[in-house]
């Protein structure tokens, strides 16, 4: 990882987001899904149904399941009589079924043929069943086997049907999709149409329109998405109930025992009249039986009365295209990146749960109104993607933390370093030119002071002056750019961002100067005192940045304007002075603190002058004499400045009255005397410094 780059590194994020964005790709292209995504979109795609909770529609009441139940299987054996389903037929004419389906097949001549084959005759509206089988091993578009019914039932037929349950049976043992025809299979009967399924058949002799506009009531025979209805309980028995005796179904179930017996209840009657009607097995072991979202074994009868259903009332579900949850899972797969990019993981965490839960809701919203699109995929790329990125973010940024402690620990503040390294963004670390205020601390007379000590001894007490100077610098945001002997040099506003950098450059000069104070009433013993120390501040553009080699790097600032800060420590030597600022600095800072004007400085290696202020107190707090003593230095640097030498000798002979051995009040005073006993002819005012 790039140091110097962006914090949150692009690169592995964005190769990441784009792999993660195509891994939808091969199930758009046609690759089975199995495995990667299929699964839990199958698990949520029956879950849709569950949570619709009541708004789930309920089954058409047109259509009815004659259940060849436990019950009928008991008195009238297995298979039943064909003069059985016969006498059905018949009854269900008396009570006015209007369509009849024939869920069993009747493939081999029996007893009973010409009583069944008449009684469809007599009803003139059944469809019977045939069977369309591919051969394993058959060749690709080999036509199926057909198997038709007995021939007599065959021609008693108004329309045959086939099931085509299984053909789209899923690996789970669920069927979420219909074909009302199989375009894949040729069937003689229909050549242009395929093979024809029971539903189609039915709802062709239900509705009495021909089988090619049946065709498209299912999307012209594409493969449709099955939209269940919510199942209730009935009765098994609706004259005299049994209580808790009870089938589950969205269809309306009536035992062919009750039927066949004339054991109806006026609701039955009645809802028979006009109806749709199915007859198949429900009875155990003889019947196929599939799950649904709702049971884990259902008839096939229920789902062929589903596919009608659907059909009938043109509302299969409507499958969105897979380009469209390709752009999801796209969206899905980019979302986490820009979302850590701008927020902290717990906020990204909690906006990727709401954006799920809503996809979630939405989902089942919108299947709730005819459309179904699975959020699985996206889902689980979001859910993936962010993990992953959350993972990358917290390691290199852990890793960033700690490079950036190491890298400011010696530089900067505790509190500095603790708020870089939770916000990496701020540490900005390449190359920068930038408004900043930079200072310079020398202990005065230090070259005499270290003569009479020991190394020993003078290590200790740098140390002891150095730490307490750089805590005060440190404590009010300060920057420790190096140590120079006795020397300290500091800057602000960099590496984090300080408005108030020259305000707090000049109190921490002042502050120094008390930490000075207090550390001479407490010396150990064997250190000496310091007589005082000189510093310069200069406010300016800058060049900030790490310089050195890859095994040393040195975070400082560069410039003209740091040069110039340089110069005017030294300068206190000329003035007298114990802190030196400049122009710059002065204008940043005068709202915070107390100071006066020395003049103007030309010093080494500068050609313009520069204005040059002591600071004195912060702002309110002049102490002592210098209340009544700093008027009295205005009034004298005016006529001075004014050429009323005279005057201004006065008023700093005045001012030294209040602030014996004031530095620059002996300076002035000792010119003044000079001017106005010889005045000079052509003094531009600006004291030229010749020593740095």
């Amino acid at each position: 990882m790039n140091f110097l780059g962006k914090a949150f590194p692009k690169r592995f994020c964005i190769v990441f987001c784009l792999l993660a964005s195509i891994a939808y790709v091969p199930i758009l292209v046609g690759i089975p899904s199995n495995g990667l995504f299929a699964s839990m979109e199958r698990v949520w795609h029956d879950l849709s149904f569950t949570l619709q909770g009541d708004s789930l529609k309920g089954g058409d009441e047109r259509l009815i399941l004659v259940a060849v139940d436990d019950e009928t299987v008991g008195k009238h054996g297995f298979p039943l009589p064909r003069i059985a389903y016969a006498k059905a037929l018949d009854k269900l004419r008396e009570y006015g079924a209007k369509t009849v389906i024939f869920d069993v097949l009747f493939l081999e001549k029996r007893e009973g043929d010409a009583e069944l084959a008449a009684a469809s005759k007599r009803h003139g509206h059944v469809v019977h069943l045939y069977i369309a089988t591919v051969l394993p091993g058959a060749p690709e578009g080999a036509p199926p086997k057909i198997e038709m019914p007995a021939p007599l039932i065959r021609a008693s037929a108004r329309l045959l049907g086939c099931p085509i349950i299984t053909d789209h049976l899923d690996d789970d043992g669920h069927i979420r999709l219909f074909s009302l025809f199989n375009k894949n299979l040729t069937d003689p009967l229909n050549p242009n149409l395929g093979v024809t399924s029971m539903a189609a058949a039915a709802l062709a002799v239900y509705l009495d329109k021909p089988l090619e506009e049946i065709a498209k009531l299912g999307e012209d025979g594409l493969a449709s998405v099955l939209n269940y209805r919510k199942p209730k309980e009935w009765p098994r028995h609706e004259v005299n109930p049994v209580p808790g005796d009870t089938v589950y179904s969205p269809y309306r179930m009536i035992s062919l025992m009750d039927l066949l017996s004339g054991r109806l209840s006026d609701a039955q009657k009645k809802a028979l009249k006009g109806s749709l009607v199915i007859i198949g097995s429900t009875s155990t072991g003889y019947y196929d039986h599939y799950p649904t979202p709702f049971t884990s074994i259902a008839p096939g009868a229920e789902y062929i009365l589903n596919m009608a259903d659907n059909a009938l009332n043109g509302d299969a579900l409507r499958a969105t295209s897979r380009l469209w949850v390709l752009l999801l899972v796209l969206v899905a797969a980019w979302l986490p990146y820009f979302l850590l990019r701008f927020l902290p993981p717990a906020a990204g965490a909690a906006t990727v749960a709401a954006l799920l839960a809503g996809a979630g809701f939405g989902s089942i919203h919108l299947m709730s109104r005819g459309t179904m699109i699975l959020p699985v995929a996206p889902g689980l790329t979001m859910i993936v993607s962010f993990l992953v990125l959350t993972v990358h973010k917290v390691l290199t940024e852990g890793a960033e933390k700690q490079l950036i402690k190491a890298k400011f620990g010696q530089f900067v503040s505790p509190e500095i370093v603790e708020e870089l390294a939770n916000d990496p963004e701020k540490a900005k670390l390449g190359a920068q030119k930038r408004e900043m205020t930079v200072l310079f601390l020398d202990i005065a007379h230090f070259t005499t002071i270290s003569e009479k000590m020991g190394p020993e001894a003078l290590m200790e007490f740098l140390n002891k002056y150095l730490s307490a100077l750089s805590s005060v610098m440190l404590d009010r945001r300060g920057t420790i750019d190096k140590y120079i002997g006795d020397c300290i040099m500091a800057f602000w506003n960099a590496p984090l961002e300080n408005k108030a950098h020259a305000r707090d450059a000049v109190l921490s000069a002042l502050h120094c100067q008390q930490a000075i104070a207090e550390l001479n009433k407490n010396l150990d013993p064997g250190l000496p005192e310091i007589p005082a120390i000189r510093i310069g501040i200069n406010t300016g553009q800058m060049n900030v940045g790490f310089t050195g080699t890859e095994r040393k790097l040195a975070y400082t600032v560069i410039g003209d304007e740091v040069n110039l800060a340089s110069r005017l420590e030294g300068a206190n030597k000329f003035f007298g002075s114990s802190i030196i600022i400049s122009e710059a600095t002065f204008q940043g800072a005068k709202d915070a603190v107390e100071a006066r004007y020395l003049g103007r400085a030309r010093v080494v290696g500068k050609e313009t002058p520069v204005p040059v202020y002591e600071p004195l107190a912060e702002k309110g707090r002049l102490a002592g004499a210098w209340p009544k003593a700093l008027p009295v230095w205005e009034k004298g640097v005016k006529a001075f400045y004014d050429k009323q030498y005279e005057e201004a000798l006065a008023r700093f002979t005045e001012f030294l009255g209040l602030m014996p051995k004031d530095g620059p009040g002996e300076l002035y005073q000792n010119i003044s005397r000079d001017y106005a006993a010889l005045p000079p002819d052509d003094w531009d005012q600006v004291f030229n410094l010749t020593a740095k």
